[in-house]
């Protein structure tokens, strides 16, 4: 997948990017930790990590015998979140890399985090992401996935008002993300919480 140039103009609200979304210290980057089932030892990916909040935390969950790393396309971001896990005394493994190619060895983790995320990326991306995602989770590991998915019946026509018109996310609201995800060699995905407009995903591989 060519990403530079989504990469670059992405790069331009790295400085912005905590101030408009949840941080490391918002409720509801801790409640994604928590949600998650991040454990002690843990080898923990997130993918689309942004300026790298849930990295940083799954960090501090998983402890001195565990693992976290976070990649993103836009190198900005991850400098950026370099920076924070060095200032927070935490070794982050954050790379500058797309869902659909991930620099990591087959089963190389036991959790991989999306958040917000695969809501941007076209069908063809969302699966080919999804497979890698696949690829590098250890046999019994899991995908913890929180994105816009088909909204409660009160909130979607404010959610179909605002992303019909964006390929990528209509795919998701109207339902077709769940059938995609069992293609790709997962369990059905069972909801572990949903509010009016996100719902969070603990997917096992099958």
């Amino acid at each position: 997948m060519k990403e530079h140039g989504r990469g670059l103009s992405l790069n331009v609200f790295s400085r912005y990017y905590d101030l408009v979304t949840p941080a490391e210290r918002s409720r509801f980057r801790r409640k994604q930790t928590e949600l998650s089932g991040i454990r002690p030892g843990d080898r923990v990916l997130d993918v689309g990590c942004g300026t790298g909040s849930l990295a940083i935390l799954s960090g501090i969950a998983v402890g001195e015998t565990g693992k976290a790393a976070g990649i993103d396309i836009a190198a900005d971001m991850i400098a950026t979140a370099r920076g924070k896990a060095e200032r927070a005394g935490l070794a982050v493994d954050f790379r500058v890399a797309s869902v659909d190619n991930l620099p990591y060895p087959d089963g190389s983790f036991d959790v991989v985090t999306s958040t917000m995320m695969f809501h941007h990326l076209p069908a063809q991306i969302k699966e080919r992401g999804l497979r890698e995602i696949h690829r590098v989770l250890k046999a019994d590991g899991r995908l913890f996935l929180c994105d816009f998915l088909t909204p409660r019946p009160l909130a979607a026509p404010l959610m179909l008002l605002m992303f019909v018109w964006m390929p990528a996310t209509r795919y998701q609201l109207f339902g077709k993300l769940p059938r995609l995800i069992r293609e790709c060699g997962f369990a059905a995905p069972q909801p572990v919480a949903r509010g009016a407009l996100l719902t969070c995903y603990r997917i096992g591989k099958v």
